[in-house]
C-alpha cells in the first residue's frame, strides 16, 4: 500500500527556533534608529509607541512560531500513524491504528484517534498527552482565526511548546 503522505523537506525543531530568533533580531533592528527606514517609518511617534509596536510584533511572531512547531508535531504523529498502518506492525498501537483506519478511512482525527491510541496503548506519559491536547486546542484556535475567546488553561508560547515538542519527539517511540 502506498503512503497517503508525500514527505517534503521541512524545518526541524531547532531550525524553527533559530528562524524565530532571526525574525526577532530582524524586528529589533527594524524598530531601532540603526534601521535605514527608521526616521521615515516612525516619524512623529514617541519611543513608547515604537516600543509597544515592537513588543506586539515580537509577541505575534512568538505565537506564529509556536503554531509552526505544533503543525510540525502534528505531521510527526500523522506520518507515524501512516507508517504503522502501511508496515502492518504487530504492536498494540499499530493494530489499533489499522482498526481506526478501516473505520474512518481518510478522516483520521488527531485527538480522538491518534492521541487516544497513544494514551491507551503505550507507556507515553498521559500528562504529556494531556498537555499536547491543550496545545492542539491552542493551535486550532489560531488556525481558525482567533474569533472566539479560548479557554486554554495556560499561556502557550514558543518556549513552552518547544520544550513540550522536544520531550515528545525524544520520548515517544515513533517509527518514522
Amino acid at each position: 500500500m502506498a503512503s497517503r503522505f508525500r514527505l517534503v523537506p521541512s524545518l526541524k525543531l531547532d531550525e524553527l527556533v533559530a528562524y524565530h530568533q532571526d525574525v526577532v533580531a530582524s524586528l529589533r533592528l527594524y524598530f531601532s534608529p540603526a534601521s535605514p527606514s527608521f526616521i521615515a517609518r516612525f516619524a512623529g511617534r514617541s519611543q513608547i509607541e515604537i516600543s509597544i509596536e515592537l513588543t506586539s510584533r515580537i509577541e505575534e511572531s512568538d505565537v506564529r512560531s509556536a503554531f509552526s512547531v505544533l503543525t510540525s508535531l502534528e505531521a510527526t504523529f500523522r506520518i507515524d500513524f501512516d507508517i504503522r498502518c502501511r508496515k502492518r506492525l504487530r504492536d498494540h498501537l499499530s493494530v489499533y491504528f489499522r482498526k481506526v483506519e478501516r473505520l474512518r478511512g481518510d478522516k483520521i482525527r488527531l485527538d480522538e484517534d491518534i492521541l487516544e491510541g497513544w494514551k491507551m496503548y503505550t507507556s507515553a506519559p498521559s500528562s504529556l498527552i494531556g498537555d499536547l491536547r491543550g496545545a492542539f486546542r491552542f493551535r486550532h484556535w489560531l488556525a481558525h482565526g482567533r474569533y472566539w475567546a479560548p479557554k486554554l488553561g495556560r499561556k502557550y508560547d514558543l518556549e513552552y511548546v518547544t520544550l513540550m515538542a522536544d520531550s515528545i519527539v525524544l520520548g515517544f517511540p515513533f517509527v518514522s
